[in-house]
């Protein structure tokens, strides 16, 4: 009897303590539809409470604010927009590049008669690229606050932006003969290029010595470290105008990029035919990654020790063992281990843009609408 009693006391201590540190399952939830935004708006980011949208027309950019009005943004004779950040003060921050106009003089038209001999004003007759690398700067309801250019050696696409005490920073990309680099450079001072032909810079965080942390991909030799795949995703350390260090993905026959990072590089992007997000340490170290069935790139924020991975799911979830939708966005909401604490989705199946703040959460462009968390 006594063996008994203990043998039911020991599955009483198992069973029941198994069923009750079992982790539930998480279960994906709507996200909210916060507003539609212009077709053509490429990037969205949040101060406060307020967000703005950004993107192209014919020839120059424009910010729509969310319950305000629309910026046009210009630069020179045609221009573009293409990231977008908030400083110190709460400002917005948009950055993107413009070309110059082509000086010339009309030729004269035979057979007008020009008796006091008048030489025709200069006018545009063609367009260069963009070489100018311009910033606007707007405050929460819409006033330009300021705006200026800065000339780049060649035409140029800017793809982050940040703008705090060290000044504002800019990275992307710089075309070349032939191909392309991954630019660097802090306004008004030299850009540091990485790569020669087929590198991209696609986001950026800060060190704490005012340099910064670029991340992208590349198909060449970067700081002597060759090309292991078909195109590698890579991240660089760039200070003082130099790249420092560079760590470069090691698949064999993959074609990988990352395309954005938070400032503990968190880093979202793609693996083939999977979106990738990893969580790297200080030495560009992985601590944590995985991957998911998707046809396009992952996208990460951050808020606080709260971090946030985006993408469009076309399969199994292993952290979400009910989810089967295909071709809808799906949010992750990650702990500071990386496990997953949380899922929402809309049935969009793009990604855009994703950005975040402590009053928001993440806010989410998709199919020209904004999402974002229910917080009710």
């Amino acid at each position: 009897m006594k063996r008994l009693i203990a043998l039911l006391a020991l599955l009483s201590l198992s069973l029941p303590i198994n069923l009750v540190n079992a982790e539930a399952a998480i279960v994906a939830k709507p996200l909210v539809q916060v507003a539609p935004v212009d077709s053509a708006a490429i990037g969205v980011v949040a101060s406060g409470s307020q967000i703005l949208v950004f993107g192209n027309r014919e020839k120059n950019g424009f910010a729509q604010f969310i319950n305000g009005p629309t910026v046009e943004l210009v630069g020179g004779v045609e221009s573009f927009v293409s990231a977008a950040t908030v400083d110190s003060e709460g400002n917005f921050i948009l950055v993107g590049a413009g070309a110059n106009p082509i000086v010339g003089t009309l030729p004269p038209i035979g057979g007008v008669l020009n008796p006091d001999n008048v030489i025709p004003d200069p006018v545009s007759s063609n367009k260069s690229d963009a070489v100018n690398l311009w910033y606007w700067k707007l405050n929460l309801t819409g006033e330009v606050l300021d705006s200026a250019s800065m000339l780049m050696p060649t035409a140029t696409i800017p793809t982050a932006v940040i703008a705090d005490r060290f000044g504002i920073t800019i990275a992307g990309t710089t075309f070349t003969d032939p191909g392309n680099s991954g630019f660097v450079v802090n306004w008004n001072s030299k850009p540091t290029l990485i790569g020669k032909s087929t590198t991209q810079v696609f986001a950026i965080a800060r060190n704490a010595d005012g340099g910064v942390v670029a991340v992208g991909q590349s198909a060449e030799t970067l700081a002597g470290k060759p090309l292991r795949g078909k195109v590698d995703g890579f991240l660089a350390r760039v200070s003082n105008n130099k790249v420092t260090l560079v760590q470069r993905s090691s698949e064999t026959r993959a074609n990988r990029a990352w395309r954005s990072t938070t400032s503990n590089l968190l880093l979202g992007g793609y693996s083939n035919n999977s979106a990738a997000i990893t969580k790297f340490n200080n030495s560009f170290l992985p601590t944590w990654t995985d991957r998911y069935p998707s046809n396009g790139s992952a996208l990460t924020v951050a808020v606080g020790k709260i971090s946030y991975g985006a993408f469009v799911s076309m399969g199994p979830v292993k952290a979400l063992p009910s989810w089967k939708r295909k071709g809808a966005l799906l949010l992750l909401q990650f702990d500071g281990k990386g496990v997953v604490t949380g899922a929402y989705f809309t049935n969009s199946g793009s990604l855009t843009a994703l950005t975040a703040n402590s009053a928001l959460g993440p806010v989410v462009l998709a199919g020209g609408f904004l999402y974002r968390i229910n917080l009710g």
